[in-house]
């Protein structure tokens, strides 16, 4: 578990840079860096640090539920924002701190609790818009590198996503392959940190 932690805190520290460089639209995000969860990847929640998020995706596991209350659990315990992905009324019922829009949902939106941040997945620059839309605190752009999750997909590259980012009127995050190695590249206006999947349990 402490190998686990110290991995977690290297990507914290990473994403708090670009955060930091992001100027002051990537200030009002409400977190740096954010774990998705995969069903075969992990993360351990518990193994998170204070004031990074957690987003429970898996949509069709069948103990959902169950699985968001407890990890909503863990999260209060450590001080890690928890997020659900496309359910408002789940993250409402686990008493999560936000909810997290597929890039299906954006152009008719869920209704979402006031209180809920909201963050929403993002691929291009219409999608941006989409989410600016629909009121999004924050958005994820991706695939910014070649991932395990996508091994087939076109990226944006470095370039490709600070452009995007630049233009949007979002904090955003990068997602896709991202790690402490190569997210100082993506430092630029409006970037407010990364998402990781394999970079959690990936020494690099």
């Amino acid at each position: 578990m402490e190998s686990l932690r110290t991995r977690a805190a290297t990507l914290a520290a990473a994403a708090r840079r670009l955060n930091s460089a992001g100027g002051r639209l990537a200030a009002g995000a409400p977190f740096s860096l954010a774990f998705l969860t995969d069903a075969a990847r992990g993360p351990d929640a518990r193994a998170l640090p204070a004031g990074a998020a957690l987003i429970l995706r898996d949509y069709g596991d069948p103990r959902r539920l169950a699985r968001a209350r407890a990890l909503a659990s863990i999260c209060a315990a450590r001080g890690v924002l928890f997020f659900v992905g496309a359910d408002s009324a789940l993250a409402v019922e686990v008493g999560a701190a936000g909810i997290h829009l597929r890039s299906d949902q954006l152009r008719a939106p869920p209704q979402t609790a006031r209180e809920l941040f909201v963050t929403a997945a993002c691929h291009d620059a219409d999608e941006l818009a989409l989410a600016g839309a629909a009121g999004a605190d924050a958005a994820f752009l991706s695939p910014t590198f070649p991932t395990e999750s996508h091994p087939n997909a076109n990226t944006l590259g470095a370039d490709g996503f600070k452009r995007l980012a630049r233009l949007g009127a979002l904090p955003t995050l990068a997602l896709g392959g991202v790690n402490e190695i190569n997210s100082p590249g993506l430092a630029g206006p409006n970037i407010a940190g990364f998402g990781a999947i394999g970079a959690f349990n990936t020494r690099t």
